[in-house]
């Protein structure tokens, strides 16, 4: 799906898988840490959520991590699956 004129959005199931994926890497950050009032950022968070999501792709794993796309003419697209 392509679009020119305005930004594309994940839908509803879309951002809720998203929002699972950062909860859990939040919680194992929790854990990591033993901080139970450990901040909320997802500058880290998101980094962690790519770098796992880097590390299943090249062993092959499939990864559903749902993202806009946009390509260096400015096009959009959404994609279901990681890839480099």
């Amino acid at each position: 799906m392509e679009n020119m004129s305005r930004e594309l959005e994940l839908n509803d199931e879309q951002s809720e898988r998203n929002d699972t994926i950062h909860q859990a890497v939040y919680d194992l950050c929790v854990v990591m840490t033993h901080d139970d009032d450990l901040e909320w950022d997802m500058e880290y968070i998101g980094e962690i959520a790519d770098g796992v999501a880097s590390i299943l792709t090249s062993q092959g794993k499939k990864v559903r991590y749902p993202s806009v796309v946009t390509n260096p003419d400015g096009i959009q697209h959404i994609e279901e699956y990681y890839s480099k």
